[in-house]
């Protein structure tokens, strides 16, 4: 129901710009206030991409992504609540709720970023928070530095649903000044 991808990308194809910031705090559906995380972002201090490139001096780019099927998932939910008589407690609502599934899926993809060969030079940008890397304290998100995930997904052949119903898809982007994984360019690791 998991699969586990990673993608070598060109710098050029990652698309940053300030203004994506500031999407952070516009209302959205279920967050008349914006992102629950804009504090954690300003706690955090991550930087945006431009400062990151200039620091870092990266050369390689991969996008590490979890491609979760959210339709089989919601599929299994249903007829196990019909099986087990518990169509109450398992309302559309609830079963279209990423707090039932997302923890899982970030897991799976944590656990996978921390079995690469990662250093304290290596840098990585989660979607949202909550990712854990051994060789990192914090992970901010992609949005909060400015990168337009969407954009970047759609020019590397990822595509996104908007209002997910088939596939969910959580993306980091690493950077780092070494080779992480030798080719081919693209692998699946189904879980």
């Amino acid at each position: 129901m998991v699969q586990i991808k990673w993608k070598e990308i060109r710098e050029d194809t990652i698309i940053y710009y300030p203004e994506i910031e500031a999407l952070c705090y516009r209302p959205y559906p279920n967050h008349p206030k914006g992102c629950p995380n804009k504090d954690k972002c300003e706690w955090l201090n991550i930087p945006n991409f431009e400062t990151i490139l200039e620091y870092g001096e990266y050369k390689h780019f991969y996008l590490i992504y979890a491609e979760f099927e959210y339709f089989k998932y919601w599929l299994l939910r249903l007829f196990e609540a019909i099986k087990t008589h518990t169509l109450d407690y398992w309302t559309s609502s609830r079963l279209e709720c990423l707090l039932y599934y997302q923890n899982s899926v970030k897991k799976l993809l944590s656990d996978y970023i921390n079995c690469l060969p990662l250093t304290s030079q290596n840098y990585v940008l989660g979607f949202g928070y909550g990712l854990k890397i051994k060789s990192q304290k914090y992970v901010g998100s992609m949005e909060n530095s400015c990168i337009n995930v969407f954009s970047t997904c759609k020019l590397n052949g990822i595509k996104l649903e908007i209002r997910p119903k088939n596939k969910i898809h959580l993306v980091c982007l690493l950077c780092a000044k070494k080779l992480i994984f030798k080719r081919p360019k693209q692998l699946t690791l189904e879980v």
